[in-house]
């Protein structure tokens, strides 16, 4: 009684015409290239399975590609998608961010239509709860709307240089003020920045630095930070990532700026290059078939 109920569950969820006689618990390979040529989402609620190396998501929604408070980067990729708690997020920062006279917001990656693995540019932002934020918004893109084209030729500007580890002329100080209203939100789990820019920052706020614990030092992220959100509550076969401390971290970031760190990442893109990593059996679904239908975006408000 209870393996059929969680069948019809899944079908619901997955928005399909037909339902699998039975939900296999068996992993497949996580193959990147069937999840870009998807154009559309599901239908049906959202649920997020799996964990955001290693995952997919229903009932995603579409950031809407034009708003006056932030501008889409890379449209060409169709990575646009999210939770639908991820849309509300990107869209109230930007207003908070506009409202602080510091956006517009140049947002870059959020997920794939269906989630999944993506064939370039990420290991994670595969079940909707990530997102890339330019640290910094092109002059040009103060003054206008950029056209389709500049969004995708625009690169975005590091604010550490990677072979010294220093901050480039790029750097300004209200990008802690962008990274607090960032963190602030009770749904952010983690942002991932560059050693020196939580250094930076560590530096600069010498009170009230509860915040800081929600920055992870991570390799790259010199040119943009990476914000990922808690599992949504009604989610439940999303995987969580072990609970963070509440410590700022100021102290523990000499490391990631080291010789060591270095020969750590070229380990780990080696074992990277090695590893056939699986999905959750569930996907398997939700990369099938979908009605061709409108991609739904958020309502606007």
């Amino acid at each position: 009684m209870e393996a059929g109920l969680r069948v019809a569950a899944l079908a619901l969820s997955l928005g399909s015409a037909s339902a699998a006689p039975g939900v296999s618990t068996d992993r497949f390979p996580a193959d990147p290239v069937p999840w870009s040529r998807v154009r559309v989402p599901t239908t049906g609620p959202a649920q997020v399975y799996g964990g955001t190396s290693a995952g997919c998501l229903t009932g995603a929604q579409a950031l809407p590609e034009h708003d006056p408070t932030y501008q889409v980067t890379r449209p060409h990729r169709r990575r646009t998608f999210g939770h639908p708690d991820l849309v509300r997020y990107v869209r109230k920062l930007s207003r908070q961010v506009a409202k602080a006279k510091l956006g517009p917001l140049m947002v870059g990656d959020l997920s794939q239509p269906r989630g999944g693995p993506a064939p370039t540019g990420h290991a994670s932002h595969q079940t909707g709860l990530d997102v890339d934020i330019w640290y910094v918004t092109p002059p040009e893109a103060r003054r206008r709307a950029l056209s389709e084209a500049e969004r995708n030729r625009f690169e975005a500007a590091a604010v550490v240089d990677l072979a010294t580890k220093r901050a480039t002329s790029a750097w300004h100080p209200s990008l802690a003020r962008v990274l607090a209203l960032a963190a602030a939100a009770p749904e952010v789990d983690r942002i991932f920045v560059h050693a020196r820019v939580k250094q930076l920052i560590c530096d600069s706020v010498p009170t009230d630095r509860a915040w800081l614990a929600k920055l992870r030092p991570w390799w790259g992220h010199h040119d943009h930070f990476h914000v990922r959100l808690r599992c949504p509550t009604d989610s439940p076969h999303c995987e969580p990532q072990p609970p963070l401390g509440s410590e700022p971290g100021c102290d523990k970031l000499s490391w990631w700026i080291s010789d060591e760190s270095r020969a750590a990442l070229e380990r780990r893109k080696e074992a990277r290059a090695k590893a056939e990593p699986t999905l959750p059996a569930a996907c398997r679904d939700v990369l099938g078939p979908a009605p061709e239908a409108p991609v739904p975006e958020a309502p606007h408000r």
